[in-house]
Formats: structure tokens, C-alpha cells, sequence
């Protein structure tokens, strides 16, 4: 399932700047809303979450305040992403921000709770690789929180095919199930956000015990 890239890179590089002050983000802070709720809502809070794709940091904005003795680890492959990111939390010693791709993440094995990403997914060129990545960083019983469009459904096939820029990275449910299975997820589920949308949230978690 390999992917042709398609400068997704560069052009969120040259989005950086704007980016926050597109009408778009009133949508995806409405999708950050229940990720964050997932991320804040076990009986023990993660004392370290990576958010993948972060961009300029709106969900690791909206985290602080829910998780007060947590690190917040931001990763985005866009350098001017993250250097907008820095500058918002430039105050913040609780967020550390890297730039790389999910494919090879800077963190030790097993060093994470739980794992973010938000709209991001279907951009990534070796979706098999990074969700490795995310179980090998991913400490036993960890989860991962992905949310984005997927293949289901009248509207989710439309975007599947329309084969242009990212649309080949939207998964369906038989695809998707494969690649947390592959990676070494031991379970999964996930939920659609609002009728008639083809955007889910899934919830996988890595076995918590070898």
C-alpha cells in the first residue's frame, strides 16, 4: 500500500504561517474536542501523550489544562508547522516539539501512554511503518487515538476515489483493521463523530502485556 508523495510537506511548510487563521479550523477544533475528551478520559491520565501531525499545536493547547503533570510531545514533518508550534509554546517547558515523520519517531521504545492524531493519517507515504512506530513507542496498554476520514459509506468512497493529492490514504474498515493488526495492535474500535460524515475516531490500544 505504498504511496506516491504528493509535496504534502511542502505545502502545509508554506500553509504554516496562515494556517491558523484559515476558516477550516473551527472544523477541526471540533474534532480535536473528542480526541481530547478520549485522551483525558481513563481512571489513570497519561503522564506523556505524542500528538503525530501537530502542526502549529491546537490539540497540545487544548490538552494542557486537562493533563497538568503530563509532557507533551508535538511531531509534524513540516519545519515552519513546528516553528509556529515553538513560538506558541515558547513559555511551556511541558511541550517538547520534533521535527519528523511518523515513520521514525525520536522517542524510546515503550516511553509513551498514548498517541494522537487528528486529520492527519491519510497524508502519511507508509501508514504499515509509522503504525509500528506507534506500537514500538506506545508502553504496554497504551493507545492510540486516530481521527480522520475513512473510506466508508457513500461520501467515504467518494474521497477514496478521487485519487488526487492524499485522497489514496483514506482507508476502509477492512483495510484499516489490517494495518492495527499488522502493526501489532491487540484491539480496536472505533466511532463516526456525526451522521452522514465520514470522519471516526479510533481508539487501538497495544497489549499490556508482551
Amino acid at each position: 500500500m505504498k504511496r506516491p508523495r504528493h509535496g504534502d510537506i511542502e505545502r502545509f511548510d508554506e500553509w504554516s504561517t496562515t494556517y491558523d487563521r484559515t476558516p477550516g479550523q473551527f472544523f477541526f477544533g471540533r474534532i480535536h474536542r473528542p480526541v481530547v475528551d478520549a485522551v483525558c478520559s481513563g481512571r489513570v491520565l497519561p503522564r506523556r501523550v505524542v500528538d503525530l501531525g501537530c502542526g502549529t499545536g491546537r490539540l497540545l493547547e487544548s490538552l494542557l489544562p486537562r493533563l497538568p503533570g503530563a509532557e507533551l510531545v508535538g511531531v509534524d514533518p513540516a519545519e515552519g508547522m513546528i516553528a509556529v508550534a515553538r513560538t506558541r509554546f515558547a513559555a511551556e517547558p511541558r511541550v517538547r516539539l520534533e521535527v519528523a515523520t511518523a515513520e521514525h519517531l525520536p522517542l524510546a521504545d515503550a516511553s509513551v501512554d498514548a498517541v494522537t492524531t487528528t486529520m492527519s493519517f491519510h497524508h502519511w507515504d507508509h501508514q504499515e511503518m509509522a503504525l509500528r512506530e506507534v506500537v514500538r513507542v506506545l508502553a504496554p496498554g497504551g493507545r492510540l487515538l486516530l481521527a480522520d476520514v475513512l473510506g466508508i459509506g457513500f461520501f467515504g468512497r467518494m474521497m477514496r476515489s478521487l485519487k488526487r493529492h492524499h485522497g489514496s490514504g483514506y482507508r476502509n474498515a477492512p483495510e484499516l483493521t489490517g494495518l492495527l493488526r499488522d502493526a501489532g495492535f491487540s484491539r480496536w474500535r472505533r466511532r463516526q463523530l456525526w451522521p452522514g460524515v465520514p470522519i471516526y475516531v479510533v481508539e487501538a490500544r497495544r497489549a499490556a502485556k508482551p
